[in-house]
């Protein structure tokens, strides 16, 4: 579990610093500034983000991952196809969402 939350630290961090990142530099947007947090990194991430990423990945593939493989697996093709579609539209779904309500608050930009 330690080399599990050391990688999920440090690649969920990475991800999230190259995200925030991106956003900033091509379109002048930050949908999370933790500027006001200890260990902040230009305000992309923090140390409080990276152990968020790195117990939420020690628990998810740790634990949760074989016994959720070990239940997708007993259910029939049919019902996974269906299950994966229904869980893609959710993701659409929440990515529009995220372009049509944005987060706004303090530190955040939007144009």
């Amino acid at each position: 579990f330690i080399v599990l939350f050391f990688l999920s630290a440090f690649l969920g961090s990475f991800l999230e610093l190259a995200v925030g990142y991106f956003l900033d530099i091509t379109w002048g947007l930050r949908y999370w500034d933790y500027s006001g947090y200890p260990f902040h990194f230009h305000g992309y991430i923090c140390l409080w983000s990276a152990l968020g990423f790195g117990i939420a990945g020690a628990i998810w593939i740790g634990i949760l991952s074989g016994m959720l493989r070990r239940f997708f697996f007993h259910l029939s093709a049919k019902t996974r196809r269906n299950l994966n579609t229904i869980l893609l539209l959710l993701f659409v779904f929440d990515c529009a969402a995220a372009l049509i309500f944005p987060n706004i608050g303090e530190g955040i930009t939007f144009p």
